[in-house]
Parts: structure tokens; C-alpha cells; sequence
């Protein structure tokens, strides 16, 4: 994540950061699941916003929440 919040692009959008609080409340809300479990599995796959967004939903569809 750039510290200047006026710079960014592709490379800044393929990623997520688990210490940006909008982030993670960015993603529960599109996956449905609580802010926590999003920290957590950010945390455990990495910044990849592709990863996170794979693992999300395949909990999800597992029904683990």
C-alpha cells in the first residue's frame, strides 16, 4: 500500500491490507462474512486480493462463519 493515498493502480488494487480498517469492512461486506474472519484469513493467506477473496468465498460456501 503506498503511504500517498493519491497514488495508486493495478498493483495497489491486487492487494489488501489487513491493517486498513475500510479494507476489511470493504470485503465483509461484498462476502457476507464478519470484519474478524476477513482480518484473519488475510492475515493466514496473505495480501493477495485475489487469495482472499478465494478463500472468503470458499468459506462461505462451505457454510463456516
Amino acid at each position: 500500500m503506498p503511504d500517498d493515498k493519491t497514488k495508486r493502480g493495478s498493483a495497489d488494487r491486487a492487494r489488501v491490507s489487513a491493517n486498513e480498517s475500510y479494507e476489511m469492512r470493504d470485503l465483509a461486506k461484498k462476502t457476507g462474512l464478519p470484519v474478524p474472519l476477513v482480518t484473519k484469513v488475510t492475515q493466514q493467506v496473505g495480501p493477495m486480493r485475489q487469495k482472499v477473496e478465494q478463500k472468503l468465498t470458499q468459506m462461505k460456501r462451505n457454510g463456516k462463519k
